[in-house]
């Protein structure tokens, strides 16, 4: 009786640890035009921000950072895990229920796996402040994507810490993530290349990967073109996205 009841008790645990491992997952969205817009980049000599020349080759670039709908649906396809919901408060349920804003929450490693499912893979820090700089006159040190203007002479240019303090921060029209075509484009094509999400880059370092652009919770100077943050391939946050870059042919 006692081996019995052993028996079904272990049962009872295998059955409830098999019902918590359970997550919804409904069926990802169709994906739309602005999801895989790419903006073709012909390539050129880059002065970098150590003063280096780089050549770059042509590639194209995403118009958007990656939204909620592209990522489910890469993710969904090829089985990837799901990154953690960030939590903003008065937006539950993110990667489900707000399809056109951007992904959050995903770590390098999980980036490049859903980048190489669309074919693609993510730009490199060079490559990125290239696509950021284009019809920008002059150096890119200083600059924004959208020229020299400071944000807050700039007609609604980012989703970012307006006005540089906590409490002023929806000034731009957003608490937190803005939909990724909620701000204008680039002269280049570009959107959000400065605010909303920073944006996970390549690095062939496996220790420090460069995160460029900024997000809804940096002060101006932080968005600029050669503003850079660090992190670890494992790190992941609430306020870091990317974009996916594909070959230029």
């Amino acid at each position: 009786m006692k081996y019995v009841f052993a028996v079904m008790l272990m049962a009872l645990f295998l059955a409830c640890g098999d019902d918590e491992e359970q997550v919804f997952r409904p069926d990802p969205l169709p994906l739309m035009a602005k999801d895989t817009a790419f903006v073709y980049v012909q390539g050129g000599i880059f002065i970098n921000e150590s003063s280096d020349t780089v050549e770059i080759s042509d590639f194209r670039l995403g118009r958007y950072e990656v939204s909620n709908r592209l990522y489910y649906y890469l993710a969904d396809e090829k089985g990837l895990e799901l990154p953690p919901d960030p939590e903003y408060p008065g937006m539950n349920n993110y990667l489900f229920d707000y399809p056109d804003y951007p992904v959050v929450n995903v770590s390098v490693r999980e980036a490049v796996a859903v980048a190489a499912a669309l074919g693609g893979r993510l730009p490199t820090r060079s490559e990125w402040a290239y696509a950021a700089s284009l019809d920008v006159s002059g150096d890119f040190e200083g600059q924004y994507p959208w020229g020299s203007l400071e944000p807050a002479d700039a007609e609604n240019p980012a989703n970012y810490l307006a006005g540089d303090e906590w409490e002023t921060r929806s000034l731009d029209g957003y608490l937190w993530t803005a939909p990724v075509d909620s701000f204008p484009l680039t002269n280049a094509g570009f959107a959000c290349q400065a605010g909303n999400v920073a944006e996970w880059t390549y690095s062939p370092m496996d220790s420090v990967i460069p995160v460029c652009g900024g997000a809804w919770l940096s002060p101006g100077e932080e968005i600029r073109i050669e503003a850079v943050q660090y992190l670890a391939p494992g790190d992941r946050a609430r306020h870091i996205g990317f974009r996916i870059l594909l070959p230029g042919t």
